[in-house]
């Protein structure tokens, strides 16, 4: 398995996180070489890429990025990382195509939010040089990456990719090839108890993330949450978590939030969500919640109740994560405080309210 003192690392897909990620290495002194299909996704990327490092006040790293439109270039790179797509066949027929062009001893990665990496590394001939990583967006500004073992992973390569989240300055969690990994098993207690006080009318989404901000310490509340990662996009990967790992009913997707995108409302970046955006005064709940709950905000719960409601069902969610194996106590505090942006991780804050 490749060194990772001075790899080349080449990155496929030139989207947000291949650009963030892009931006990463480069800044930390690795050469990489980034390939996407399409001239366009590479220039605007190329364009965000030298912004950020000219935020950063490290033009001069530019130099180190290259960019190509034929994946078979790819023979070039030590480290390629996946980052085109997380459709599960699309991504199945990306990584077999990398694999079969890149040298028996290179690091083969996949950036993955919440789809194991068994549902799309069974076509890759290579399987035990394949791993998961999850970089959070913005990834050049996120500290947090979880490196997934994937069944099939040998242990150096499993290393290899801690040792390259290092070098780029992350700090690494390592992961079981789970469903929703830590981050997101931790966020889905987080924002489907929050959207339960909403359907039940027991509050409003003003209500609940001033509760959980106020009194919880979070830096942003789950509703909140959703709004700014997108309706859909939370939406999916709630769906991904249900359904692999066999649709327990705490997990089940809102209902309420089907909804919403079914009349189109998405989030910020469109505008609207459970919040309204633009020129509306900051904080506007959304008109359409008093159409779609019929018992709207009809028996508001007290603050504390919504926090310790919340933090009830995260504790458990933490616990269940240790049981299954996915990861231990203290790579899970971890995770949320970088990865969630908590104040405290769940065992730390259990351990904490216990006394």
């Amino acid at each position: 398995m490749a060194s990772f003192f001075d790899p080349q690392i080449g990155i496929v897909g030139a989207g947000d996180i291949g650009s963030g990620l892009a931006q990463t290495c480069v800044a930390s002194g690795l050469q990489v070489l980034l390939i996407d299909d399409s001239e366009e996704a590479l220039a605007s990327a190329e364009e965000r890429v030298l912004k950020g490092l000219h935020r950063a006040e490290q033009p001069e790293s530019f130099s180190l990025l290259r960019k190509a439109t034929r994946l078979n270039r790819v023979e070039e790179c030590d480290l390629v990382v996946s980052c085109a797509t997380e459709d599960p066949a699309h991504t199945q027929d990306l990584l077999r195509r990398i694999d079969a062009r890149l040298d028996r001893g290179k690091l083969l990665a996949v950036q993955t939010t919440a789809m194991p990496v068994r549902v799309v590394g069974r076509a890759v001939e290579n399987p035990d040089r394949l791993v998961g990583l999850h970089f959070f967006h913005p990834a050049h500004h996120m500290k947090l990456v979880e490196v997934v073992h994937y069944e099939h992973a040998e242990e150096k390569a499993v290393e290899s990719a801690l040792d390259f989240a290092v070098r780029i300055g992350k700090t690494a969690v390592r992961c079981k090839d789970s469903p929703g990994f830590i981050v997101n098993r931790l966020a889905r207690p987080f924002i489907h108890t929050a959207l339960r006080f909403i359907a039940e009318g027991r509050g409003t989404p003003a209500s609940i993330d001033g509760a959980l901000r106020s009194l919880g310490g979070f830096p942003a509340g789950p509703i909140e949450m959703v709004d700014f990662f997108g309706l859909e996009e939370d939406y999916g990967v709630a769906e991904t978590v249900y359904q692999l790992l066999e649709r327990p009913e705490r997990l089940r997707p809102s209902a309420l939030v089907y909804a919403m995108i079914g009349r189109s409302v998405l989030g910020r970046r469109h505008g609207s969500g459970f919040y309204l955006y633009g020129s509306s005064p900051n904080g506007s709940g959304n008109p359409l919640l008093r159409q779609l709950v019929g018992a709207y905000d009809s028996h508001p719960v007290k603050t504390v109740e919504i926090l310790d409601t919340v933090l009830e069902a995260v504790f458990l969610e933490a616990h269940r994560l240790v049981d299954e194996g996915v990861a231990g106590p203290e790579d899970i505090d971890c995770a949320a405080k970088l990865g969630l942006l908590w104040p405290k991780g769940p065992f730390e804050w259990e351990k904490e309210r216990r006394r």
